[in-house]
Formats: structure tokens, sequence, C-alpha cells
């Protein structure tokens, strides 16, 4: 993710000229995003609360980004929270959603996360507006492959991350995490 930490640190340095105790509030809370990273590399699992923990830490970040461009709706079932999935999952979900929901607009967007459980699977929705007649920002497309490819090794199930665009022009991305017993250890 070195083109998020890069991008976090210009916006804090332009941020202490003009409002120096927001950029010390970014800092910290960039300072946790990262470190919940790296936390996070030596986890397999851990609970919805604490990965929409970091979520939040990384919408934060985002929304100092692009300002009033930005808004989120997060909604969490409250009997998810103790649910588990495998840990930094989301995050490229949300990142994707971001850029390519602000993608060639300078218009402000809504992007829409749910957490919600259905007969032992947990759900999580990501949507986020985009121009189907614009053409996407570069990038590798790896994000959404790896996350299949994980799931896949997890779970051996290939249908676990489904993506729709919906008729109002809405890019719906939906994880689905079966709950399973061994899960109950998070580490």
């Amino acid at each position: 993710q070195p083109h998020f930490l890069f991008n976090s640190l210009n916006s804090v340095f332009a941020l202490t000229m003009v409002n120096p105790k927001e950029a010390g509030v970014m800092i910290t809370k960039l300072a946790s995003f990262l470190r919940g990273t790296l936390k996070r590399d030596d986890e397999l699992w851990v609970s919805v609360e604490e990965e929409m923990e970091y979520i939040q830490l990384y919408l934060d970040i985002e929304k100092v980004r692009f300002s009033h461009r930005l808004n989120i709706e997060v909604n969490v079932a409250e009997d998810t929270l103790n649910l588990c999935l495998p840990g930094t999952l989301l995050q490229p979900i949300v990142e994707n959603a971001i850029k390519f929901g602000l993608y060639n607009t300078s218009a402000g967007i809504t992007i829409k996360v749910d957490v919600t459980v259905d007969r032992d699977i947990l759900e999580l929705r990501v949507q986020n507006p985009f121009d189907p007649e614009m053409k996407a920002a570069g990038g590798t497309g790896f994000g959404l492959t790896a996350i299949k490819r994980r799931l896949y090794l997890l779970f051996a199930n290939p249908h676990l991350l489904q993506t729709e665009i919906e008729a109002n022009n809405l890019y719906i991305t939906t994880l689905k995490i079966p709950q399973t017993n061994d899960q109950n250890d998070t580490n």
C-alpha cells in the first residue's frame, strides 16, 4: 500500500499548513492504521468489530484527503460484531470503491458499507457510484483477484466474492464469509 501511505503523508503535509491540530489527529490515525496493518500480518482471523475499527481508521484518513467529496455510510448489524473474517479482506474493496467512485468526478459521492449475517454467512457489501461511460483509472486489477484467490484457499468456494452493477449506476461488491467453528481462534 505504498501509494496510500504516500498520498496520506502528502495530505498530512498540506494539512500542517492550514490546520496543524487536524494534521496531528491524522498522523495519529495513520500510525494506528499502519500498526493495525502490521499486526494483521500475524493474524488469520479477526472479529468484525476489529475489522470495522481498522476500516474506520482508513475511512477517516481518506475523508481528510477527499474532504467534502467523500461521504461514508457504515451499517454494521450488532449480531455480526463477534463474528470472524480473514483480516484485511475488506480494506482493498473499500479502497476500490473510493478510487472508482471518485474517478473523473469533482462531485461528492457516497460509499456504503453494510455488514449483516444470514444463516451463518457473514455478508459484507460495499456500494459505490460509477460512470459506466468512463474508462477506469489505471491499475493492476490485482485487488479483487487476490481476494478471490484468498477466499478460495480458505473455503474452496469460487463464489464468495461477487460484483454486480445496478441499473442506477451503482457498483456493488459483496463478500460472503461462512462462519465455521475453527474461526473462533482469531490467531
